[in-house]
């Protein structure tokens, strides 16, 4: 599960649409953008982010970079709090952002006979934003970057180890 950048535009309020449509024209010249929201870009690679950072300056253009993950299909999303902390774009891509958000894991632990893997996941499921099941047997959840020793409480109380797959950029 690997990070990616987002750069946020901010245009100047007194042009055209127009003038708009010529930057994301010659950004896409510049780099492969994996979706967008808006003036929200997302790119792969921080040197994307770069280059399309050093593109607008040309323009006056303020920018605002980020660290995201994009969460895959098999990702169950509560849409009462998802929102909060990423987005859905209009290509139905989901995007959560990594100031905001960890991934965790939650597993059988050092002793799987007497761990409450399924205790752990229906409390530890109250404060996840998404969730997806892995082959191995592990539950990662997306959870508030504040809550991560929550959900190490939770596992440790059930018997179960947790860990931090993808810790909150800082």
């Amino acid at each position: 599960m690997q990070p990616i950048y987002s750069v946020q535009l901010h245009l100047p309020e007194d042009k055209l649409p127009g003038y708009y449509a010529q930057i994301v024209k010659g950004i896409a010249d510049t780099v492969t953008l994996l979706d967008r929201d808006k003036t929200l870009l997302f790119v792969r690679t921080q040197a994307d982010a770069d280059a399309i950072e050093a593109f607008v300056a040309k323009y006056k253009v303020d920018c605002e970079h980020g660290q995201w993950v994009q969460l895959d299909e098999s990702w169950a999303i509560q849409m009462r709090s998802f929102t909060d902390y990423g987005l859905i774009t209009r290509s139905d891509n989901r995007f959560l952002d990594l100031s905001l958000a960890s991934i965790v894991s939650l597993s059988p632990g050092p002793s799987p006979e007497s761990a409450e893997l399924d205790q752990a996941i229906e409390q530890a499921d109250e404060h996840a934003l998404a969730w997806r099941n892995q082959n191995d047997g592990r539950r990662l959840l997306a959870v508030d970057r504040h809550q991560t020793e929550l959900i190490a409480g939770i596992a440790k109380a059930y018997r179960c180890a947790s860990g931090v797959v993808l810790a909150a950029a800082d």
